[in-house]
């Protein structure tokens, strides 16, 4: 009995620790990769699912598999995605309201910071030797 249990114990401890499967077809196959690197992992900072080893990447990467297998296309799988996490899924947030800071963040800091380096050659002037 106590071996029938150890044996059991093994089994569902490797089934646990089993690695991810591919799809079988290579096409869906890579359309499922081109996904991975398009979303981004709720638990990583500014990583895709594709790179990332947390364990939600690999439910993730799992979801996108079923949904494909399921003849989803890519769009509908994304828009499944953001239904559950937000735009914060996508690793390019379309251009809204709520996402208008995503955008324009960037765009302020090398402004400021342009405008900081400006100010500060103009005010300690360029010496020459």
């Amino acid at each position: 009995m106590r071996a029938l249990f150890i044996a059991l114990s093994a089994f569902v401890l490797c089934a646990m620790m089993a690695p991810e499967q591919p799809l079988a077809d290579l096409q869906q196959e890579a359309r499922a990769l081109d996904l991975f690197k398009e979303l981004r992992c709720p638990t990583c900072i500014a990583q895709s699912i594709h790179d990332s080893d947390a364990d939600i990447a690999v439910d993730l990467r799992g979801i996108v598999r079923e949904q494909i297998q399921q003849g989803r296309s890519n769009e509908q799988i994304k828009v499944f995605l953001v239904a559950r996490y937000g735009d914060v899924i996508l690793l390019r947030p379309p251009l809204k309201t709520a996402t208008l800071p995503l955008w324009i963040a960037p765009w302020l800091i090398f402004l400021l910071g342009g405008l900081v380096v400006f100010f500060a050659i103009r005010r300690h002037g360029v010496k020459s030797d």
